[in-house]
């Protein structure tokens, strides 16, 4: 009875921190776009950059410590899969920081953030699951309260083909994280976050350099604070926001995560009003409260599930299993074969 007490208390903590390092993360990367518009050099050298910082920092933090797993203990399948995966990362971050230069700050935060969307898209199209009503009733609440942001936002481009442009690049991107997600999810059931982190980090610096010796001029900052920017930026949205997204993830529902997403865009607008001085207007004030309590809702939902002993059981996952010895502590959350909360076997 002490051991069970003693494991449900470290599975709650366990779940408590996967959550903080959730909201952290969405604070972190909602504040991307301001550093995009501050930056000295066009998106492509901002986000080179930032790679390379992020993954020097990433490196001394790691690398000091060694043991673990390395690369050399990865299997091959999951080596090809964190390759793909920091690629695509690298597709939706260069997306989304170029698409706020064809189109409103508002227009880009809301769009690229409607990666649950295409959470639930592949759910059904790829992974052939079912995706229960109620949830797809939350995704669309929460869609509603970041149309409200958007609409409210006090500064608007006219319509043109850039703006369109722009707004595709934004949608891009969040079909780019989608399936970001759903990989990492895959991943960090076998792979530890720092693994992961430097891996990403490196694959996109690879990306990214060639792009920004070819197209960008400069591809430097000119000044000491312009380059300041960029070592803050890579700390505050890449370690911080990317970093602890990554380890939120293997205890906090997929689903959640992506719809956390949706947070964004008020972080943005917040941001954007107290470092660039744009106006918050109230509707955007209302469409944040909305997008909360959808988060709150399809929290409650995915809580239930998890304690509803009538509940169908969630199948695992399909796969080899995962080699004991490298692979970090399994996830304590019901959802981790699971990946996307959305009802049984949904990602």
């Amino acid at each position: 009875m002490t051991e069970d007490h003693t494991t449900d208390t470290a599975a709650a903590r366990e779940r408590a921190l996967g959550y903080l390092a959730l909201a952290a993360s969405t604070i972190g990367i909602g504040s991307a776009l301001i550093f995009v518009r501050l930056s000295e050099v066009d998106p492509t050298s901002t986000l080179m950059l930032r790679m390379v910082v992020a993954s020097v920092l990433v490196g001394a933090v790691t690398v000091p410590r060694g043991g673990g797993t390395s690369l050399r203990d990865v299997r091959p399948r999951d080596l090809t899969l964190l390759v793909v995966s920091s690629l695509v990362a690298g597709l939706d971050l260069l997306a989304n920081q170029w698409s706020v230069h064809f189109t409103a700050v508002a227009n880009t935060a809301f769009l690229m953030n409607l990666s649950p969307v295409f959470v639930l898209l592949l759910t059904w199209l790829v992974l052939r699951q079912s995706v229960a009503l109620a949830k797809q009733a939350i995704v669309l609440v929460a869609i509603a309260g970041g149309v409200l942001v958007v609409m409210g936002g006090a500064d608007r481009p006219a319509i043109g083909p850039h703006h369109f442009f722009g707004d595709a690049l934004a949608l891009s991107s969040a079909a780019c994280y989608a399936i970001f997600l759903l990989m990492t999810k895959h991943l960090r059931e076998r792979i530890p976050t720092t693994l992961i982190m430097i891996t990403n980090s490196l694959v996109m610096t690879v990306m990214l350099l060639p792009l920004a010796l070819l197209t960008s001029d400069p591809i430097l900052p000119h000044s000491f604070g312009g380059y300041t920017l960029i070592v803050v930026y890579a700390l505050v949205a890449q370690l911080v926001g990317h970093g602890l997204m990554t380890y939120a993830l293997r205890v906090v529902d997929a689903g959640l995560a992506s719809m956390s997403a949706l947070l964004r865009p008020v972080v943005t607008t917040v941001l954007a009003w107290v470092v660039l001085d744009e106006a918050v207007g109230a509707l955007q004030v209302v469409g944040g409260v909305v997008i909360l309590a959808a988060l709150c809702g399809f929290q409650v939902l995915d809580a239930r599930r998890r304690t509803d002993p009538s509940a169908a059981p969630v199948p695992p996952e399909p796969g080899p299993v995962p080699e004991p010895a490298p692979a970090p502590p399994p996830a304590t959350n019901a959802s981790a074969a699971d990946p996307a909360g959305g009802g049984q076997g949904r990602r």
